[in-house]
């Protein structure tokens, strides 16, 4: 499984149960690291993928998703044990946040492959890393 978590800078996730940010740019980044593949995800986060084609939405995406599929992730337990892959984004700003992903639960079954930075609508400067399971590298 492919896992996709937006964090702000000091890694939240979620204020008072909603999510602390969202960008256009950054959603045609996902579907573009989907585009083989089925992205899934419950009912919350399908309310920012509005009419978008091949989104599996259910609330219990974490237990239907098969190895090759992405899970983008806001308000859900993250099963970081069954990833092979995490996609984190960084929106590299300080939001409000009582929600956070430990990104030192990685180690040390993880290592950071790749970071990337481009720009999105809302924010100038969003960080894409991605962290592979070791077993995975090649």
């Amino acid at each position: 499984m492919k896992i996709i978590i937006c964090t702000e800078k000091s890694n939240g996730i979620m204020f008072s149960g909603r999510r602390l940010s969202q960008d256009s740019v950054l959603r045609e980044r996902i579907f573009e690291l989907c585009k083989d593949s089925t992205l899934r995800m419950n009912n919350y986060s399908a309310k920012q993928f509005e009419n978008a084609a091949g989104i599996a939405v259910s609330e219990d995406f974490l237990n239907l998703a098969a190895p090759d599929d992405f899970c983008f992730i806001e308000n859900a337990e993250i099963p970081i044990e069954k990833a092979d892959v995490v996609y984190l984004f960084n929106w590299n700003r300080d939001y409000p946040a009582d929600v956070f992903f430990d990104v030192s639960q990685l180690s040390p079954d993880f290592k950071r492959s790749s970071r990337e930075f481009f720009s999105g609508t809302s924010h100038k400067k969003i960080t894409l890393e991605v962290y592979k399971r070791k077993n995975l590298e090649g």
